[in-house]
């Protein structure tokens, strides 16, 4: 290989490697923006699942990753969110409230006391009340 190869190579390289930063900081901010346009929704939602995800940056350094997923009890559908190690220690699975988030940011989760309590009620009931006489 002559230098002329190896100089184009050279260049091949970095023009890969600046496209790729390039595209990765145009997802990033086109993120933002799509969440910032985004309306702030509140939702009756339940905790479904709560868990931890670490990650290794190198044998020294590894951070953790809190993930909870919430079910929407109107549509049941799912959603996952990134929150905060405080966040994440004061909910509970089962926990049900209401959910406020913009797009794929979450903003808060709060607990609906009654609405615990009373599915706390429910599923305890071992349903002898309810029987059919024939």
């Amino acid at each position: 290989m002559d230098s002329t190869q190896s100089d184009m190579l050279f260049v091949i390289v970095i023009i890969t490697v600046c496209v790729i930063i390039v595209a990765g900081l145009f997802k990033t901010i086109n993120e933002k923006v799509l969440n910032n346009r985004a309306p702030v929704l509140e939702i009756p939602v339940k905790v479904v699942e709560k868990r931890v995800q670490r990650r290794n940056r190198n044998k020294n350094h590894s951070r953790n990753v809190f993930k909870v997923i919430f079910e929407d009890l109107d549509t049941a559908e799912r959603h996952t969110f990134s929150v905060t190690e405080s966040e994440f220690d004061q909910m509970v699975e089962n926990d049900i409230g209401y959910l406020s988030y913009q797009r794929k940011r979450f903003h808060a989760f709060q607990r609906d006391e009654l609405a615990a309590e009373f599915e706390d009620e429910v599923s305890s009931k071992d349903g002898s009340q309810f029987k059919i006489e024939e």
